[in-house]
Protein backbone atom coordinates (compact mmCIF):
# COMPACT_ATOMS: atom_id res chain seq x y z
CA UNK A 1 0.00 0.00 0.00
CA UNK A 2 3.01 2.17 1.06
CA UNK A 3 4.85 1.72 -2.46
CA UNK A 4 1.38 2.60 -4.31
CA UNK A 5 0.50 6.02 -2.32
CA UNK A 6 4.14 6.62 -3.31
CA UNK A 7 3.92 5.93 -6.76
CA UNK A 8 1.91 7.53 -9.75
CA UNK A 9 1.51 3.85 -10.63
CA UNK A 10 3.26 0.30 -11.06
CA UNK A 11 3.79 -2.04 -13.06
CA UNK A 12 3.49 -6.10 -11.26
CA UNK A 13 7.10 -5.71 -12.02
CA UNK A 14 7.76 -2.49 -10.40
CA UNK A 15 5.72 -3.36 -7.58
CA UNK A 16 8.23 -6.47 -7.28
CA UNK A 17 10.97 -4.28 -7.20
CA UNK A 18 9.71 -1.53 -4.80
CA UNK A 19 8.80 -4.48 -1.57
CA UNK A 20 11.49 -7.06 -2.76
CA UNK A 21 9.22 -10.04 -3.12
CA UNK A 22 9.29 -12.38 -5.79
CA UNK A 23 6.87 -12.04 -8.78
CA UNK A 24 4.51 -14.88 -7.51
CA UNK A 25 4.30 -12.98 -4.09
CA UNK A 26 3.77 -9.98 -6.16
CA UNK A 27 0.79 -11.08 -8.12
CA UNK A 28 -0.58 -11.96 -4.79
CA UNK A 29 -0.36 -9.04 -3.39
CA UNK A 30 -1.72 -6.75 -6.24
CA UNK A 31 -4.53 -9.05 -6.12
CA UNK A 32 -5.15 -8.37 -2.82
CA UNK A 33 -5.49 -5.11 -3.12
CA UNK A 34 -7.34 -5.21 -5.96
CA UNK A 35 -10.03 -7.02 -4.17
CA UNK A 36 -9.59 -4.89 -1.65
CA UNK A 37 -10.62 -2.02 -3.78
CA UNK A 38 -7.42 0.14 -2.85
CA UNK A 39 -5.49 -0.63 -5.98
CA UNK A 40 -7.04 -0.75 -9.99
CA UNK A 41 -5.78 -0.53 -13.33
CA UNK A 42 -4.57 2.61 -14.54
CA UNK A 43 -6.90 4.99 -16.46
CA UNK A 44 -4.09 6.18 -18.78
CA UNK A 45 -0.59 4.33 -19.72
CA UNK A 46 2.45 6.80 -18.07
CA UNK A 47 3.51 9.27 -20.50
CA UNK A 48 6.30 8.22 -23.11
CA UNK A 49 5.90 4.80 -22.29
CA UNK A 50 7.44 2.53 -24.96
CA UNK A 51 7.73 -1.13 -25.32
CA UNK A 52 8.71 -3.99 -28.22
CA UNK A 53 6.07 -6.31 -26.61
CA UNK A 54 3.15 -5.91 -25.01
CA UNK A 55 3.10 -3.15 -22.71
CA UNK A 56 3.14 -4.42 -19.16
CA UNK A 57 -0.11 -2.73 -16.92
CA UNK A 58 -0.18 -0.45 -14.84
CA UNK A 59 -1.86 -0.21 -11.61
CA UNK A 60 -2.90 2.96 -9.09
CA UNK A 61 -4.23 4.05 -6.61
CA UNK A 62 -8.47 4.17 -6.37
CA UNK A 63 -7.86 7.52 -4.53
CA UNK A 64 -11.83 8.43 -5.08
CA UNK A 65 -12.48 5.28 -3.13
CA UNK A 66 -11.00 6.70 -0.19
CA UNK A 67 -12.14 10.10 1.01
CA UNK A 68 -11.46 12.70 4.08
CA UNK A 69 -13.53 15.32 5.03
CA UNK A 70 -12.27 18.66 6.75
CA UNK A 71 -14.61 20.88 8.82
CA UNK A 72 -14.17 24.74 9.79
CA UNK A 73 -16.55 25.64 12.58
CA UNK A 74 -15.66 29.00 13.08
CA UNK A 75 -17.15 32.36 14.41
CA UNK A 76 -19.07 33.67 11.01
CA UNK A 77 -19.19 30.73 8.94
CA UNK A 78 -18.66 26.88 9.08
CA UNK A 79 -17.08 24.99 6.22
CA UNK A 80 -16.35 22.09 4.42
CA UNK A 81 -13.69 20.37 2.24
CA UNK A 82 -13.55 17.40 0.27
CA UNK A 83 -10.58 15.28 -0.63
CA UNK A 84 -9.84 11.98 -2.36
CA UNK A 85 -6.92 9.40 -1.12
CA UNK A 86 -4.39 11.46 -2.62
CA UNK A 87 -5.01 14.67 -1.03
CA UNK A 88 -7.27 16.12 -4.85
CA UNK A 89 -9.81 18.29 -3.46
CA UNK A 90 -13.45 17.09 -4.68
CA UNK A 91 -15.53 19.60 -3.03
CA UNK A 92 -15.40 22.83 -0.93
CA UNK A 93 -18.52 24.75 0.23
CA UNK A 94 -19.30 27.02 3.00
CA UNK A 95 -21.82 28.82 4.84
CA UNK A 96 -21.85 32.01 7.07
CA UNK A 97 -23.38 31.73 10.47
CA UNK A 98 -24.50 33.95 13.25
CA UNK A 99 -21.79 34.72 15.50
CA UNK A 100 -23.86 34.37 18.93
CA UNK A 101 -24.76 31.50 17.78
CA UNK A 102 -24.77 28.26 20.60
CA UNK A 103 -22.79 25.15 20.32
CA UNK A 104 -25.87 23.33 19.17
CA UNK A 105 -27.01 25.74 16.60
CA UNK A 106 -23.44 25.87 15.04
CA UNK A 107 -22.43 22.04 14.93
CA UNK A 108 -25.42 21.55 14.08
CA UNK A 109 -25.16 23.99 10.54
CA UNK A 110 -21.76 22.29 10.23
CA UNK A 111 -23.35 18.72 10.26
CA UNK A 112 -25.91 19.98 7.70
CA UNK A 113 -23.46 21.68 5.45
CA UNK A 114 -21.01 18.47 5.81
CA UNK A 115 -23.99 16.35 4.86
CA UNK A 116 -24.81 18.12 1.82
CA UNK A 117 -21.71 18.42 0.69
CA UNK A 118 -21.03 14.41 0.61
CA UNK A 119 -24.60 14.22 -0.88
CA UNK A 120 -24.03 17.17 -4.13
CA UNK A 121 -19.97 16.17 -4.32
CA UNK A 122 -20.61 13.10 -6.26
CA UNK A 123 -19.08 10.50 -3.62
CA UNK A 124 -20.96 8.49 -0.67
CA UNK A 125 -20.69 8.00 3.13
CA UNK A 126 -19.01 4.39 2.77
CA UNK A 127 -16.75 6.22 1.21
CA UNK A 128 -15.98 8.89 4.01
CA UNK A 129 -12.93 7.03 5.85
CA UNK A 130 -11.86 9.93 8.66
CA UNK A 131 -13.55 13.66 9.22
CA UNK A 132 -11.13 16.16 10.60
CA UNK A 133 -12.48 19.36 12.39
CA UNK A 134 -10.90 23.08 13.40
CA UNK A 135 -12.64 25.00 16.05
CA UNK A 136 -11.77 28.35 16.88
CA UNK A 137 -10.41 28.57 20.65
CA UNK A 138 -9.36 25.01 21.69
CA UNK A 139 -6.55 23.22 22.37
CA UNK A 140 -5.40 19.76 22.09
CA UNK A 141 -3.52 17.53 24.29
CA UNK A 142 -3.60 13.82 23.01
CA UNK A 143 -7.57 12.98 22.83
CA UNK A 144 -8.15 15.88 25.41
CA UNK A 145 -9.49 19.13 23.86
CA UNK A 146 -9.75 22.32 26.05
CA UNK A 147 -11.52 25.97 25.44
CA UNK A 148 -8.71 28.41 25.84
CA UNK A 149 -10.78 30.04 27.99
CA UNK A 150 -10.65 27.40 30.82
CA UNK A 151 -6.86 28.22 31.25
CA UNK A 152 -4.98 30.23 34.04
CA UNK A 153 -4.50 32.97 31.86
CA UNK A 154 -7.25 32.87 29.55
CA UNK A 155 -10.15 34.88 30.99
CA UNK A 156 -9.78 37.57 28.82
CA UNK A 157 -9.70 35.86 25.55
CA UNK A 158 -13.24 35.56 24.56
CA UNK A 159 -13.03 36.62 20.83
CA UNK A 160 -10.66 33.44 20.84
CA UNK A 161 -13.22 31.30 21.68
CA UNK A 162 -16.78 30.34 20.70
CA UNK A 163 -20.49 31.15 22.82
CA UNK A 164 -20.77 28.18 24.97
CA UNK A 165 -17.69 25.83 23.81
CA UNK A 166 -15.90 26.11 26.68
CA UNK A 167 -18.92 24.40 28.99
CA UNK A 168 -19.29 21.67 26.71
CA UNK A 169 -17.74 18.21 25.42
CA UNK A 170 -16.24 19.22 22.26
CA UNK A 171 -14.93 15.93 20.83
CA UNK A 172 -18.07 14.11 22.33
CA UNK A 173 -20.61 16.85 20.79
CA UNK A 174 -18.95 16.98 17.20
CA UNK A 175 -18.52 13.52 17.53
CA UNK A 176 -22.44 12.87 17.89
CA UNK A 177 -23.65 15.29 15.64
CA UNK A 178 -21.29 13.92 13.08
CA UNK A 179 -22.44 10.41 13.17
CA UNK A 180 -18.41 8.86 13.44
CA UNK A 181 -15.41 9.67 15.62
CA UNK A 182 -13.80 13.36 14.27
CA UNK A 183 -10.35 14.20 15.02
CA UNK A 184 -10.56 17.80 16.59
CA UNK A 185 -7.92 20.60 16.43
CA UNK A 186 -7.07 24.30 16.19
CA UNK A 187 -8.24 26.42 13.52
CA UNK A 188 -5.10 28.54 12.65
CA UNK A 189 -2.93 25.20 13.48
CA UNK A 190 -4.85 23.67 10.56
CA UNK A 191 -4.74 27.14 8.29
CA UNK A 192 -1.10 26.50 8.97
CA UNK A 193 -0.89 22.95 7.82
CA UNK A 194 -2.87 24.07 4.50
CA UNK A 195 -0.28 26.52 3.47
CA UNK A 196 2.78 23.89 4.48
CA UNK A 197 0.36 21.36 2.17
CA UNK A 198 -1.21 23.44 -0.83
CA UNK A 199 -0.32 27.22 0.33
CA UNK A 200 2.62 29.27 0.58
CA UNK A 201 5.01 27.41 1.63
CA UNK A 202 4.81 23.89 0.41
CA UNK A 203 8.64 23.64 0.24
CA UNK A 204 9.30 25.09 3.56
CA UNK A 205 10.33 22.80 6.65
CA UNK A 206 9.90 25.33 9.18
CA UNK A 207 7.54 27.73 9.27
CA UNK A 208 5.95 30.42 11.83
CA UNK A 209 2.24 31.55 10.28
CA UNK A 210 0.27 34.23 11.31
CA UNK A 211 -3.47 35.08 11.13
CA UNK A 212 -4.96 38.32 10.66
CA UNK A 213 -8.64 37.86 10.87
CA UNK A 214 -11.52 38.83 13.37
CA UNK A 215 -8.98 37.59 16.02
CA UNK A 216 -5.09 37.62 15.79
CA UNK A 217 -3.44 34.51 15.97
CA UNK A 218 -0.26 32.26 14.83
CA UNK A 219 1.00 28.60 14.56
CA UNK A 220 4.46 26.89 14.47
CA UNK A 221 5.79 24.22 11.78
CA UNK A 222 8.51 22.66 12.45
CA UNK A 223 10.59 19.87 10.30
CA UNK A 224 7.93 19.66 8.03
CA UNK A 225 4.70 19.07 11.03
CA UNK A 226 2.47 21.41 12.98
CA UNK A 227 3.89 21.99 16.94
CA UNK A 228 1.73 21.73 19.03
CA UNK A 229 4.14 21.88 22.15
CA UNK A 230 3.20 19.72 25.55
CA UNK A 231 -0.40 21.28 25.95
CA UNK A 232 -1.23 21.95 22.18
CA UNK A 233 0.02 25.76 23.49
CA UNK A 234 2.81 26.15 21.32
CA UNK A 235 2.55 29.38 19.40
CA UNK A 236 0.52 31.36 21.44
CA UNK A 237 1.62 34.15 22.28
CA UNK A 238 -1.51 36.32 22.12
CA UNK A 239 -2.11 35.32 25.75
CA UNK A 240 0.75 37.59 26.34
CA UNK A 241 -0.66 40.66 27.01
CA UNK A 242 2.27 42.75 26.72
CA UNK A 243 1.53 42.11 22.91
CA UNK A 244 -1.84 44.15 22.96
CA UNK A 245 -3.15 41.57 20.54
CA UNK A 246 -7.23 41.60 22.64
CA UNK A 247 -6.85 45.74 22.56
CA UNK A 248 -5.67 45.89 18.57
CA UNK A 249 -8.80 44.15 17.75
CA UNK A 250 -10.90 45.92 20.09
CA UNK A 251 -10.15 49.05 18.85
CA UNK A 252 -10.26 47.46 15.06
CA UNK A 253 -13.87 46.71 15.73
CA UNK A 254 -14.47 49.62 17.44
CA UNK A 255 -13.40 52.09 14.41
CA UNK A 256 -15.18 49.99 12.03
CA UNK A 257 -18.47 50.89 13.67
CA UNK A 258 -17.29 54.22 14.13
CA UNK A 259 -16.38 54.74 10.04
CA UNK A 260 -19.65 53.03 9.46
CA UNK A 261 -21.97 55.10 11.96
CA UNK A 262 -23.02 51.76 12.88
CA UNK A 263 -24.62 51.23 16.89
CA UNK A 264 -24.17 47.02 16.50
CA UNK A 265 -22.19 45.37 19.35
CA UNK A 266 -19.64 43.74 16.49
CA UNK A 267 -18.79 45.18 13.28
CA UNK A 268 -19.84 43.52 10.26
CA UNK A 269 -17.35 41.64 7.06
CA UNK A 270 -18.39 44.72 5.10
CA UNK A 271 -17.26 47.26 7.72
CA UNK A 272 -14.19 45.60 8.66
CA UNK A 273 -13.75 45.85 4.45
CA UNK A 274 -14.78 49.43 4.43
CA UNK A 275 -12.12 50.51 6.78
CA UNK A 276 -9.49 48.36 4.89
CA UNK A 277 -10.62 50.17 1.75
CA UNK A 278 -10.59 53.85 3.67
CA UNK A 279 -7.10 53.02 4.73
CA UNK A 280 -6.31 52.33 0.83
CA UNK A 281 -7.40 55.53 0.22
CA UNK A 282 -5.49 57.27 2.86
CA UNK A 283 -8.36 57.83 5.62
CA UNK A 284 -6.00 58.90 8.32
CA UNK A 285 -7.76 57.17 11.28
CA UNK A 286 -8.16 54.02 8.99
CA UNK A 287 -4.66 54.14 8.35
CA UNK A 288 -3.17 54.50 12.18
CA UNK A 289 -5.78 51.44 12.91
CA UNK A 290 -4.33 49.09 10.85
CA UNK A 291 -1.08 50.07 11.49
CA UNK A 292 -1.81 49.76 15.35
CA UNK A 293 -3.22 45.81 14.32
CA UNK A 294 0.17 45.71 11.84
CA UNK A 295 2.64 46.21 14.31
CA UNK A 296 0.64 44.08 17.34
CA UNK A 297 0.72 41.36 14.47
CA UNK A 298 4.77 42.10 14.05
CA UNK A 299 5.70 42.02 17.20
CA UNK A 300 4.41 38.54 17.79
CA UNK A 301 5.94 37.65 14.88
CA UNK A 302 9.16 38.79 15.90
CA UNK A 303 9.13 36.69 19.15
CA UNK A 304 8.10 33.00 17.26
CA UNK A 305 10.95 34.16 15.00
CA UNK A 306 13.57 34.34 17.16
CA UNK A 307 12.53 31.21 18.97
CA UNK A 308 12.58 29.33 15.78
CA UNK A 309 14.64 30.98 13.20
CA UNK A 310 12.36 29.78 10.48
CA UNK A 311 12.63 29.49 6.75
CA UNK A 312 9.49 31.45 6.39
CA UNK A 313 7.02 33.37 7.63
CA UNK A 314 3.15 33.77 5.93
CA UNK A 315 0.37 36.39 6.67
CA UNK A 316 -2.92 34.68 6.59
CA UNK A 317 -6.52 35.40 7.56
CA UNK A 318 -9.05 37.37 6.14
CA UNK A 319 -7.55 40.64 6.72
CA UNK A 320 -3.75 39.35 4.83
CA UNK A 321 -5.86 39.66 1.42
CA UNK A 322 -6.23 43.35 1.89
CA UNK A 323 -2.80 42.82 0.66
CA UNK A 324 0.23 45.80 1.35
CA UNK A 325 -2.73 47.68 3.42
CA UNK A 326 -1.82 45.34 5.84
CA UNK A 327 1.34 43.84 4.59
CA UNK A 328 3.21 46.75 4.07
CA UNK A 329 3.18 48.01 8.07
CA UNK A 330 3.49 44.61 9.21
CA UNK A 331 6.60 44.06 7.16
CA UNK A 332 8.05 47.77 8.46
CA UNK A 333 7.34 46.46 12.11
CA UNK A 334 8.69 43.32 11.60
CA UNK A 335 11.60 44.77 10.46
CA UNK A 336 12.11 47.03 13.44
CA UNK A 337 12.73 44.06 15.55
CA UNK A 338 13.86 40.87 14.11
CA UNK A 339 17.44 40.34 14.22
CA UNK A 340 17.67 38.30 10.49
CA UNK A 341 14.00 38.54 8.91
CA UNK A 342 12.69 35.56 6.88
CA UNK A 343 11.03 36.35 4.10
CA UNK A 344 7.18 36.95 4.08
CA UNK A 345 5.00 35.69 1.80
CA UNK A 346 1.11 36.20 1.84
CA UNK A 347 -1.34 33.20 1.54
CA UNK A 348 -2.27 31.13 -1.44
CA UNK A 349 -5.43 30.25 -0.19
CA UNK A 350 -8.77 31.51 1.07
CA UNK A 351 -11.59 31.47 3.30
CA UNK A 352 -11.04 27.45 3.60
CA UNK A 353 -7.98 27.25 4.79
CA UNK A 354 -9.31 25.59 7.81
CA UNK A 355 -11.41 23.06 6.51
CA UNK A 356 -7.83 22.34 3.93
CA UNK A 357 -6.02 21.67 7.25
CA UNK A 358 -8.73 19.55 8.46
CA UNK A 359 -8.99 17.40 5.39
CA UNK A 360 -4.95 16.98 5.98
CA UNK A 361 -5.28 15.96 9.16
CA UNK A 362 -8.00 13.37 8.48
CA UNK A 363 -5.89 12.07 5.84
CA UNK A 364 -2.99 11.58 7.58
CA UNK A 365 -4.99 9.82 10.46
CA UNK A 366 -6.15 7.51 7.47
CA UNK A 367 -3.16 6.98 5.87
CA UNK A 368 -1.83 5.77 9.66
CA UNK A 369 -4.42 2.82 10.29
CA UNK A 370 -4.25 1.74 6.21
CA UNK A 371 -0.45 1.22 7.21
CA UNK A 372 -0.50 0.19 10.09
CA UNK A 373 0.80 -3.69 10.77
CA UNK A 374 -1.53 -5.57 12.90
CA UNK A 375 0.24 -6.66 16.43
Amino acid sequence: MRAFLDAESLTVSGLRTSIGVSRPTADDVLATLLDQGFVRAAVEQPNGERSAGRPARHYEVDAEAFNVVGVDIGAHKVAVVICDLRGNTLSVRRRSVDPNLGPAGRIGAAARLMETSVRQSGTSWDRVRSVGCGITGTVTHGSEVKDIRNLPAGRDLDVYSLPGFDTIDVVAEVSARFKREVLIANDIHLAAVAEQWQGAATEARDLVYMHAGRRIGSALVIDGRIHNGRHGLAASVGAMKILGWPEAMANLDRQCRRLAGSTAAKATGEEVLALFEAAAAGNDTAVRTVDRVAEALALGASALVHAVDPDLVVLGGGLSRSGDVLAGPFQRHFAETALDAPEIRLSLLGDESVALGAARMALEDLEARMLAVPA
